[in-house]
């Protein structure tokens, strides 16, 4: 029992935790060790406790409700009756601030968290036994510390200034005795697999099977820890013989040493020993009289060629468990290339046997080893999968004369192969067969199918006789088929593609070829694996691993990348710094689990808006860096920021059934303008984001120069969003006048902007604005539905109206719904004699011909005209223009401005005349401004005129005036 002074009293503990299963899990432990425990869920009811109890120690979260943990401590500090409870804060020490907060409030120590529960006892037995040495022992200090660019001065007891540092220095020391730790494992496992991947390496120069033995041997002793080995080979069914030794203790040296049975090789003989093992005690070691240098235990390799084990390769060190699991696996891999080098090494060895026995023979084998060697060549020097299939391919068709040869790789959800290269003489061969591994689907090629079903090879060696071949026999013989062969690629014991080879002459394969043809699948297989643990390795340093995003070294270079490119288009180009404020504050209280799930959350959020991925990366804990190329100007990346970045993360956030809302700070910088080199922009990024940190603005750029004029166009975009709702826009109306009779015949409505603070604003200065924001849309229905409800005014006044052409907008002419919008507008008239027309951009109607033709002739329909305005200056073509259903041309003003002193202008006015006549349509001469014009184009037999000559754009009231002035002789 814990007692104090030999008392039976039990030392009582208060414990503050406002997570119950850690409340409970930390009381559990206390009351087993003894100690009575008083509990607390925050920091104003613990202080309550303790000012009626009087406990003995304090035990202390510190993010909590209510009352934090350094408040708390601060407050039983403060209390001249409480001052000498001892207090232990539990935090992540993450922060050396939590240091210097934790020894401002007066705490006596730290414990980091997760912690060992002997460790806490053990501070716990700790604080209990210089409670007395602390009472007479009170001698203040003051204590000055430097963090960053603060200081900090700290008033408080001697000794809790040593229990503090005692325990930081405790925690300073487990957290580096871990790393170097992981530190220690990550190398022994990087040596292992180099080691490994050596003695593959290796083989490939080994040519009888000594070398194979030696080699492996030589290179399997660059393994950690291991110091002697040898290498069976298999004699017969039962027998083994000794091909190499190395490293061998002075006991194993005579040859009857190693003579006799031994349970690796039982085991092997019985079939028990199919995989990479730990061989707890060698019998071999165990019965060896003399020095052994005290080895005991090994690893048993079984070389194992697909069909079955040809030898033994036995590792020896000092311990029980020379590899772990994984090394194991790959040890198997390894047996086996050990295995497929002694059968080609046999196959060497006897290489002259052979040829005089087989010329024609040999010439095949060496064919194949030719396309073994030089896939094997290529496995050492290629590290992308798509070229060592190219490369495989194109070896096997140029070393091995196959006809054709082609990979293909499963797809695991669905079952079907899709070839990844090909070489040879395909000619759609493969197009017409259905490659599956489902060897029931119809039409499909059963060996393709049962290769990658069953996990063998597959051999058809007369294709003309073979009824498994019969659907496509004669598409294969045309292209000088003979025999096929497909073989599986494997990886982690699953089927992941196969290997075809079409061989020109029948009976190609048998047995020799078919094993060296395995061998080199299992090569490709391997260097699949190998490339695959590459490639999760490069995975690793490129991207962030927890939201699969680029982190901060691929980001710096697909954005340099995407600089350059800016650069040379001379395009520009922003980069957007996210930070997600207060996430600390979410890791600390919703635990680890929670905030990584947060930051999953968020990166697809902006995923779903950015689209990119390769634009989008997480650079810090808390921080996400977009880049946008391409932009227009400042307003765009301002909308971009607001409308997607913002506006995705602004919806809340369910996690762990807790609905969570996060806020950012985002800081913009502009690539030329604010910096031209990656460096130079991220800085600039930085200080913005920085500036917007401690700003009350979401987001801020870099130059503030640029912040004045994004918020002037946003301002100005605002502006016109008001004046829709308050409806500030008018029509002004410029008549077109008859040139034969002087008459008003048409008017064309020009949108203005009534600004109540600056008056009338010429279009140039907001209507691109209008199209740029897709609100064209809305005041372009208002203005066809404002010109339908004016031309009905002026029929219910008595007047004879002429009719009013609108201008379309490219952005609206785009819509689907454009031809509705049409209807909806017109339906404003309630009768057919609406009085509406359209003027179209030749450029506009050029740039998707087709889909405007279809429009244009609906909205014909509907009786609306259709002018071609500004006719001269796009690309029209004569052959579209003769399907369009257009009703006018309108010449446009940069023709007519200088036709009385430019011949060429003269030419190109009568040219477009005589064009409309030969169509069938009017035409109409804008930016008439003198008696001379006029004249010029009366001769030219010109339809109709608009300009200043007559009238410039007037306000609706003032259009009958003009239309009584039209009815006097010209």
């Amino acid at each position: 029992m814990k007692s104090k002074k030999g008392t039976d009293k039990k030392v009582e503990i208060l414990i503050v935790e406002d997570s119950a299963t850690q409340r409970e899990q930390l009381q559990h432990l206390l009351e087993e060790h003894d100690y009575a425990v008083v509990a607390a869920i925050n920091g104003k009811e613990a202080l309550a406790a303790a000012q009626c109890r009087r406990p003995t120690l304090i035990i202390s979260d510190i993010i909590m409700p209510e009352l934090d943990g350094y408040g708390l401590c601060k407050a039983v500090k403060s209390d001249d009756k409480l001052k000498d409870i001892p207090v232990i804060l539990l935090t992540t020490l993450a922060d050396p601030r939590d240091i210097l907060k934790g020894l401002e409030c007066g705490a006596d120590n730290f414990i980091r968290k997760p912690y060992e529960e002997k460790y806490l006892l053990s501070r716990i037995d700790y604080m209990l036994m210089n409670l007395e040495l602390r009472k007479n022992q009170r001698m203040q200090m003051g204590v000055e510390l430097t963090f960053g660019d603060q200081t900090h001065f700290i008033t408080t007891e001697r000794q809790q200034v040593l229990d503090m540092l005692i325990s930081t220095y405790e925690q300073a020391v487990a957290i580096n005795g871990e790393l170097k730790m992981r530190e220690k494992d990550l190398a022994h496992s990087n040596q292992v697999l180099s080691g490994l991947y050596r003695i593959a390496e290796g083989l490939n120069g080994a040519v009888s099977v000594k070398q194979v033995a030696e080699m492996a041997l030589e290179r399997a002793l660059e393994l950690p820890e291991i110091q002697a080995g040898w290498f069976f080979v298999r004699e017969g069914e039962a027998g083994f013989r000794m091909a190499a030794a190395c490293g061998l203790p002075p006991a194993l040296e005579c040859a009857e040493a190693m003579e006799g049975d031994c349970a690796c090789r039982r085991q092997l003989l019985s079939g028990a020993l199919d995989h990479v093992t730990n061989i707890l005690e060698c019998e071999c070691l165990g019965r060896a009289e003399g020095d052994t240098r005290g080895l005991r235990y090994h690893a048993s390799i079984p070389l194992w060629n697909g069909t079955r084990t040809v030898g033994l390769m036995n590792l020896v060190g000092p311990g029980k468990g020379l590899f772990d699991e994984e090394e194991l696996k790959t040890l198997y891999s390894v047996g086996h290339q050990v295995a497929m080098a002694l059968e080609r090494a046999y196959l060497h060895e006897n290489l002259e046997q052979l040829v005089e026995e087989r010329t024609a023979r040999v010439a095949r084998l060496n064919r194949i080893y030719s396309v073994l060697s030089g896939i094997n060549t290529t496995i050492v020097r290629v590290r992308e999968r798509d070229e060592l299939f190219a490369e495989a391919c194109k070896i096997a068709v140029e070393h091995g004369k196959f006809g054709m040869a082609w990979i293909g790789m499963l797809d695991a959800a669905s079952g079907k192969v899709h070839p990844a290269a090909i070489a040879g003489r395909d000619e759609g061969y493969l197009d017409q067969i259905v490659l599956t591994a489902d060897e029931g689907t119809p039409d499909s090629c059963k060996l393709v199918a049962r290769a990658s079903s069953r996990l063998e090879s597959v051999v058809c060696n007369d294709i003309s006789a073979d009824e498994s071949m019969s659907q496509w026999r004669d598409e294969a013989l045309k292209r000088g088929y003979r025999s096929v062969a497909v073989f599986p690629l494997v990886l982690e014991q699953r089927p992941v593609g196969v290997f075809a080879l079409y061989a020109p002459e029948p009976d190609f394969f048998d047995e020799q070829e078919m094993k060296l043809l395995i061998e080199m699948a299992g090569d490709i297989s391997f260097a699949l694996d190998h490339i695959a643990k590459e490639e999760k390795l490069n995975y690793l340093a490129y991207y962030d691993a927890l939201t699969g995003l680029p982190n901060r070294a691929l980001f710096d270079d697909r954005m340099a990348q995407h600089l350059r490119i800016a650069s040379h288009e001379k395009s520009k180009t922003a980069l957007v710094l996210i930070n997600l404020e207060r996430f600390r504050a979410v890791n600390d209280t919703l635990g680890r689990s929670a905030a990584d799930e947060l930051l999953k959350l968020v990166a697809a959020r902006l995923l779903s808006v950015i689209f990119d991925r390769d634009s989008l990366a997480r650079i810090q804990a808390d921080v996400f860096a977009a880049l946008f190329p391409g932009i227009k100007d400042e307003a765009d990346i301002a909308r971009i920021v607001e409308e997607k970045i913002i506006g995705c993360l602004s919806q809340s956030f369910t996690i762990a059934g807790q609905e969570l809302r996060v806020s950012i700070k985002a800081g913009v910088a502009l690539f030329p303008g604010d910096a031209t080199e990656p460096d130079a922009l991220f800085s600039s990024a930085e200080a913005a984001l920085r500036q917007a940190k401690g700003s009350s603005d979401r987001y801020l750029f870099y130059a503030r120069k640029m912040n004045a004029q994004v918020a002037e166009r946003l301002k100005l975009e605002n502006k016109l969003q008001r004046a829709l709702e308050r409806e500030q826009f008018v029509l002004h109306y410029q008549p077109k006048v008859d040139l034969n009779t002087g008459r008003v015949i048409g008017v064309e409505a020009l949108m203005r902007w009534n600004d109540p603070g600056t008056g009338l604003v010429p279009p140039m200065l907001f209507i691109p604005l209008l199209e740029e924001t897709g609100m064209i849309i809305e005041v372009g229905a208002w203005a066809m539905k404002r010109a339908v409800s004016q031309y009905a005014a002026w029929q219910a006044a008595g007047l004879q109206p002429p009719r009013i052409a609108v201008n379309v907008s490219q952005v609206q002419l785009k819509r689907k719904d454009f031809v509705a919008m049409v209807q909806q507008a017109i339906a404003v008239a309630g009768n057919p004699d609406h009085g509406l027309d359209f003027e179209i951009t030749e450029s506009m109607i050029m740039e998707d011909i087709e889909s405007s033709i279809e429009k244009l002739k609906n909205i014909r329909n509907l009786g609306v005209g259709i002018s071609i305005d500004d006719f001269g200056t796009g690309y029209s073509s004569l052959r579209y223009l003769t399907r369009l259903p257009l009703t006018a041309l309108k010449i446009d003003i940069a023709f007519v401005r200088d036709m009385t002193t430019n011949p060429d202008n003269m030419a190109i006015v009568s040219t477009i005349i005589t064009l409309a006549r030969t169509m069938n349509l009017k035409v109409i001469a804008e930016g008439v401004e003198t008696e001379e014009q006029s004249k010029f184009l009366r001769l030219l037999k010109c339809d109709e005129m608009q300009g200043y000559l007559f009238s410039k754009p007037v306000p609706a009231e003032q259009v009958p005036a003009l239309l009584a002035r039209g009815e006097e002789k010209p």
